[in-house]
């Protein structure tokens, strides 16, 4: 469907990110039964939970503007998704499966902080107050998962390189 001005596009960028919101949630329970750590585990339920919470903040958006979500464009993200289960599949040692999956969703998360940054930006320029609320909310939540879990992303790198050496010294 060809776009022909400035609220179509914000609308058709919404509702990629709604759908991908959707598909994400799902993946994320999904991708926690491939893990072993029970850190791991939580975070990756945790963050189905907070993207569905980020789901239903779009919804709501949708709502306040009178609108409904267009067909979306998440070929990409399924394809993103599928790669990241088959590699984290060919993945054998549990501390190796943990660092990725971590890495998996930090990097979906980066991206849904360049989608959201745009989204704000645009609902701020458009005059919707309410609706450049819901999307910095979100955009919140996201920057602070990537920011809280930097840390501890370090340290299981780290742990996760240091049993492999140690391995190999044996």
């Amino acid at each position: 469907m060809p776009v022909q001005n400035a609220e179509e596009l914000f609308l058709s960028l919404l509702s990629d990110s709604y759908a991908r919101e959707q598909h994400m949630a799902q993946f994320w329970d999904q991708f926690s039964q491939q893990v072993q750590d029970p850190d791991v585990k939580n975070i990756l339920s945790v963050r189905a939970f907070l993207t569905r919470q980020d789901a239903s903040n779009i919804e709501k958006c949708f709502q306040i503007m009178g609108k409904q979500p267009s067909p979306p464009n998440v070929r990409f993200y399924q394809t993103m998704a599928e790669d990241f289960r088959r590699q984290l599949d060919t993945i054998q040692h549990p501390g190796l499966k943990a660092v990725y999956a971590l890495w998996a969703i930090r990097t979906m998360q980066n991206w849904a902080i360049g989608e959201y940054s745009a989204l704000t930006a645009m609902a701020a320029v458009a005059g919707n107050r309410a609706v450049t609320n819901l999307l910095e909310h979100t955009l919140a939540d996201k920057m602070d998962f990537v920011q809280d879990t930097r840390e501890w992303f370090r340290d299981m790198v780290k742990q996760a390189i240091s049993a492999r050496v140690a391995g190999r010294a044996a």
